[in-house]
């Protein structure tokens, strides 16, 4: 079991800090989860990452004693299924638009009567206690099942996404949805329609008793969701990591030339 349960990290009044990943690392995912990231996200969309890559990451990531939620790319049942067996704690899903597309992630996601998932839980018995029978009557309650909301569309319906029976909350990509929100005028994050639709969005998840994610490009972008309300921030990328660490070292190395 991680060191605090995605659950009980929702759950909190406190600002969870989530690293977000797209390279396929088992390493770099693990030093970071050695940080004091609170959690990380393995981005199965846009990132560089296939199953076998997936596995190796949440094995290492769970290692270091944190969760891990994935995203896996779109719609992907069987990614989905198997990322949950691997013991995944929580599924990421893009592109939750209607309220059938809730359904649909909903019956990915949980064991019957909530869902239709396939029973095959092969590491994920282990990753929650070693119990079979006591992951069989809980395995619904142990991973966290969260709905993109990233297009106008999305927005329109979210009261029946949030009422959908099997899903935990909502994970906002700011980025599409500016990219909807301005028919395709402009990704901007911080533009004001974007702005707006947070707090609709902050409202209705309040309403039906849920919880919301948001992915911040930037710290000042994180510092404005969380003044809006929001409690969980997925920030930043490994990559951009990579990039920010290697230039000010260049930086560095060359002024003291």
């Amino acid at each position: 079991m991680p060191s605090t349960p995605l659950r009980d990290l929702i759950s909190s009044n406190e600002v969870v800090y989530c690293a977000f990943c797209l390279l396929p690392q088992p390493m770099g995912v693990e030093m970071l989860a050695r940080q004091d990231w609170d959690c990380v996200f393995i981005d199965g969309q846009h990132g560089f990452i296939d199953y076998a890559d997936m596995l190796a990451m949440v094995v290492a990531v769970q290692g270091a004693g944190k969760p891990v939620l994935v995203r896996p790319p779109l719609s992907d049942e069987g990614f989905i299924g198997k990322a949950l067996d691997a013991g995944a704690d929580g599924i990421v899903c893009p592109m939750i638009n209607t309220a059938a597309d809730a359904r649909w992630f909903a019956e990915a996601t949980n064991y019957p009567p909530t869902g239709s998932r396939s029973w095959g839980p092969l590491r994920a018995i282990d990753r929650f206690g070693g119990d079979k029978a006591a992951f069989h009557a809980n395995g619904n309650d142990l991973t966290e099942a969260l709905a993109m909301i990233e297009t106008e569309e999305a927005l329109d319906n979210i009261d029946a996404i949030l009422s959908t029976d099997g899903i935990d909350g909502v994970f906002i990509g700011p980025n599409d949805l500016s990219n909807s929100l301005t028919g395709g005028e402009a990704v901007n994050p911080g533009h004001p329609k974007v702005t707006e639709s947070l707090k609709v969005v902050r409202d209705k998840v309040e309403k039906h008793n849920s919880f919301a994610a948001i992915y911040a490009n930037t710290p000042e972008l994180a510092h404005s969701y969380i003044e809006l309300g929001f409690r969980f921030i997925a920030a930043g990328s490994d990559v951009n990591f990579l990039k920010s660490g290697s230039a000010d070292m260049l930086q560095a190395l060359k002024a003291g030339r």
